[in-house]
C-alpha cells in the first residue's frame, strides 16, 4: 500500500502545506516506510545524516548531551512533524539525537528527494514555519524553566509529551526529574498523588494519562 493511502494524514503535514494534492502524494510515496518496534536511534547528535525523517505514527525522543555529559530531552516528536530536514539543507552534522519510542513507523526521506522538492517555495516556507513555531517552542520551554514551580513543570511536561490520542509516555522517573530540575524523589511522591487520585496510571518507564482534563488544568494553572 501506498505512503499516502496507509497514512493519509499525513498529506495534512506542516511539511508539505500549500503544494498540490498529487505532489504531496508523489512525495509520501517516494519515501522509504520504517517501522521501530523497540527504541531505534534515527538521528545521532554531532554525527551527519543522509536523509530526515517524518513521523507517521507513534513519537521520537528528542535529545541533547552537553560537553559535561548531562542528557536533556528537549522535545518529544509527534505524528506529521519532520526531523533532520534542516542538517540536511544545510549539510552540516545533527544538533540532537533522534530516537524513536517502541512501536513508531517513519517515513525516511532521502536527501536527494528533499532538495528536489525544495525548489518550491512552498516548501521553503514551511521550513521556515516549523523553524519558527521550533523557537516558540523553546521560548516557552525557557519560560517554564524559570518561572514554574516544580508542581506545575511537572503538569507541563505531562501534556507536552502526550496528546489526547497517545496517551502514553515512556520516560524514567530520573529523566522527568532532570528536567524539572528536582529530586527523583519529589517526582516520585508527585506522581504517586496524581496517582492516587485517578489523574495517571503508573508503570515501569511509564506514565499512562487517565484524567486529560485535570493534566491540562494544572498546565494552564500558571497562566491563570
Amino acid at each position: 500500500m501506498k505512503n499516502s493511502v496507509a497514512y493519509p494524514h499525513l498529506m495534512d503535514s506542516g511539511l508539505l502545506s500549500g503544494l498540490p494534492e498529487s505532489d504531496k502524494a508523489a512525495f509520501l510515496d517516494s519515501c522509504t516506510r520504517r517501522f521501530c518496534g523497540e527504541r531505534t536511534t534515527l538521528l545521532t547528535q554531532s554525527e551527519p545524516t543522509q536523509g530526515c525523517y517524518l513521523i507517521a505514527r507513534g513519537r521520537i525522543e528528542v535529545s541533547y548531551i552537553d560537553d559535561s555529559g548531562n542528557l536533556s530531552i528537549v522535545h518529544i516528536a509527534g505524528p506529521g512533524e519532520v526531523l533532520g530536514e534542516v542538517e540536511v539543507l544545510s549539510e552540516t552534522s545533527c544538533a540532537a539525537s533522534c530516537i524513536s519510542m517502541p512501536d513508531t513507523t517513519v517515513l525516511y526521506c532521502p536527501a536527494a528527494l528533499l532538495f528536489e522538492y525544495a525548489t518550491k517555495p512552498e516548501l521553503i516556507r514551511n521550513i521556515a514555519a516549523i523553524l519558527h513555531a521550533r523557537l516558540l517552542r523553546d521560548n516557552h520551554q525557557r519560560s517554564i524553566e524559570q518561572f514554574y514551580t516544580v508542581d506545575e513543570r511537572l503538569f507541563q511536561y505531562l501534556r507536552q509529551f502526550s496528546t489526547p490520542d497517545d496517551p502514553e509516555i515512556q520516560i524514567s522517573q530520573a529523566h522527568l526529574a532532570a528536567l524539572m530540575g528536582c529530586s527523583r524523589q519529589k517526582v516520585n511522591r508527585m506522581l504517586k498523588a496524581l496517582r492516587d487520585e485517578g489523574t495517571i496510571n503508573l508503570s515501569r518507564g511509564k506514565i499512562i494519562i487517565c484524567d486529560r482534563g485535570r493534566i491540562d488544568a494544572g498546565a494552564d494553572q500558571q497562566c491563570s
